[in-house]
């Protein structure tokens, strides 16, 4: 078995400006077909996406002055797993930017432009606790049990 000299490795090119001129338009002409198919295929591919992102998506708008929870899911080292809590807050909305982008603004004024993905709506106590709070538990007498 003959492995292949140098002479048989080399590109053979043609040397007629016609044949050079034609190699250019075809491999523009192949170019353009392949930028065509992955246009086509980033655009269902970004159609799949949002599709699936769409089926699970809640639809949540707040008007500046609400109060919310900011999600923090990243921890401090030496932070226990079991009782971390990854929502903080609650944080007033202060501006709307878009129907993303809100800027919030923590108890000690701190302000900072958070993605709606990260907000959920802070829930107001009870009415029922609110009451027991101003009467106080010294006023509170339980049922006897029996």
């Amino acid at each position: 078995m003959a492995l292949p000299g140098n002479e048989n490795l080399k590109a053979k090119v043609a040397t007629n400006s016609r044949d050079i001129d034609q190699r250019v338009e075809n491999l523009k002409a192949i170019l353009r077909s392949a930028f065509r198919s992955v246009k086509w295929a980033n655009k269902k591919s970004h159609q799949k996406n949002k599709r699936h992102l769409d089926r699970r998506a809640k639809h949540r708008e707040f008007v500046v002055g609400d109060l919310v929870h900011l999600y923090q899911p990243a921890r401090r080292p030496g932070l226990s797993a079991k009782f971390f809590c990854p929502w903080t807050g609650p944080h007033q909305i202060t501006a709307k930017f878009s129907t993303l982008n809100y800027e919030i603004q923590d108890r000690k004024s701190k302000k900072q432009i958070v993605l709606i993905n990260r907000l959920k709506a802070a829930q107001t106590p009870h009415v029922g606790s609110l009451l027991a709070m101003e009467i106080g538990p010294e006023n509170i007498t339980q049922a006897p049990r029996g």
